[in-house]
């Protein structure tokens, strides 16, 4: 417990990342008693820092403020004199598949056939045509490329598992910061002496009684109210039970909802820059056969002396279940081929996150399966006066990013107080 818990609060709250932090944040301005409970150790959710693994601050999970222009970590980290660095228009460093580095007019093409397929993506979507985002990809020189970097890497779901409705509607994300400090470290800030819970699972929700009782591994509590902010990956596994069984209308919503899975691979080096621009962009040309399991990268970020290795999507769930070692070796044999084998000799230690295996999240974050476009806004509907869910997979034009959740969390806390607590 991080504060002293109120015994009866008005409204408990599941979950202690961006959007549990940001419901409290509101509920304390209007004035309603809260308690969060968080089932692992630490606040911030799937926005997690840590220092101790390369000596140096690796996000696990969410790395980029984006859409910077419109984002409240963007004001959090300046009043909290966090370094933002601007990331809107890194260098690309694009690579063949012999290994050679592009010159600047292949990179050019690159760029133009990048913006000759998101524009027909969105015009699919605008047209209200909700399909596999795969099924309009043009024959246009290095959509193989695009499409292994807009789907595992960006939706972390196949780009047969995008939903050309939803890419039209999702905001843009730039421009954008990454954060010399760690986002996660950022929204830790968020917390304002908050009543918190940690380690405490939360079994049941029970909406059949006056109030809300909600079961934990540490006993029951009495609220009139429940924020759920869980994510989708949780909701699936039927970790918490809910009393009575949640609507067919909203267990549809969560099947329609997928859990994509991105890993991260830090790569630790000596301070040797490899011949990459510090927060570039890596990426090198591939196959069709290859789409979705290769591994791009962001070189030193904010000047660490580390690169970060992405994969994503199916590969990434395959790949998780080989186990940590694999995945690194995966990452440093892809970067080998690009800087030669003298980085072996440079690399210090690595790793790779494990939102797969993790079971407060069961996955890194959501996509909408193609089809389905309009689940977010059925589950983000208050349920029986009593509960609503918040968190990235209900935010809208955002879901999927931590500002996302953030603003998920705030709309959720404003309107389960005006039920419990209606003005006059």
């Amino acid at each position: 417990m991080i504060v002293s818990a109120p015994t009866n609060p008005d409204i408990i709250i599941v979950g202690a990342g961006s959007s549990g932090l940001s419901a409290a944040r509101k509920l304390k301005e209007i004035g309603i008693s809260y308690l969060i409970l968080e089932a692992s150790d630490r606040i911030g959710g799937r926005a997690y820092t840590e220092n101790s693994t390369l000596g140096q601050p690796v996000d696990h999970g969410c790395s980029w403020i984006s859409g910077s222009n419109d984002n409240i970590f963007s004001d959090l980290g300046k009043k909290n004199n966090f370094t933002l660095v601007d990331h809107s228009e890194p260098t690309v460093e694009m690579f063949g598949k012999d290994g050679v580095k592009f010159t600047q007019d292949k990179i050019a093409e690159y760029n133009k056939s990048e913006i000759k397929i998101k524009e027909i993506l969105r015009n699919t979507g605008r047209q209200g045509i909700d399909i596999p985002a795969s099924m309009v990809i043009p024959d246009v020189p290095y959509n193989e490329c695009f499409q292994n970097w807009e789907g595992a890497l960006n939706y972390a779901v196949d780009i047969n598992q995008i939903s050309t409705a939803e890419y039209w509607h999702l905001k843009d994300s730039q421009p954008s910061f990454i954060v010399k400090e760690g986002l996660g470290n950022l929204v830790g800030t968020l917390n304002n002496n908050f009543p918190i819970a940690l380690n405490t699972s939360v079994l049941e929700i029970d909406l059949s009684g006056k109030g809300v009782k909600v079961v934990t591994s540490k006993g029951s509590i009495m609220a009139k109210a429940c924020i759920c902010t869980v994510s989708v990956g949780v909701l699936k596994s039927e970790k918490i039970k809910f009393t009575p069984n949640l609507c067919n209308k909203v267990r549809r919503a969560i099947d329609d909802i997928q859990m994509g899975l991105l890993i991260k691979i830090p790569l630790l080096f000596d301070g040797i820059r490899l011949g990459f621009a510090e927060n570039s962009l890596v990426q090198y040309d591939i196959t069709k056969e290859n789409i979705g399991s290769e591994c791009y990268f962001l070189a030193w970020p904010t000047g660490h002396d580390y690169i970060v290795g992405f994969i994503g999507g199916q590969f990434a769930w395959n790949l998780s279940k080989l186990g940590e070692e694999e995945i690194v070796e995966y990452a440093l044999s892809k970067l080998e081929i690009l800087s030669g084998d003298k980085i072996r000799k440079h690399f210090l230690k690595g790793f790779a996150t494990d939102w797969a295996n993790n079971p407060f999240t069961k996955g890194s974050y959501s996509a909408i399966k193609p089809g389905c476009f309009g689940a977010r806004e059925v589950l983000s509907e208050p349920m029986a006066e009593k509960l609503i869910f918040a968190g990235e997979a209900t935010a809208g034009n955002k879901a999927g990013l931590v500002n996302g959740a953030y603003e998920s969390g705030k709309m959720a806390a404003t309107r389960i107080a005006s039920i419990v607590k209606p003005k006059n």
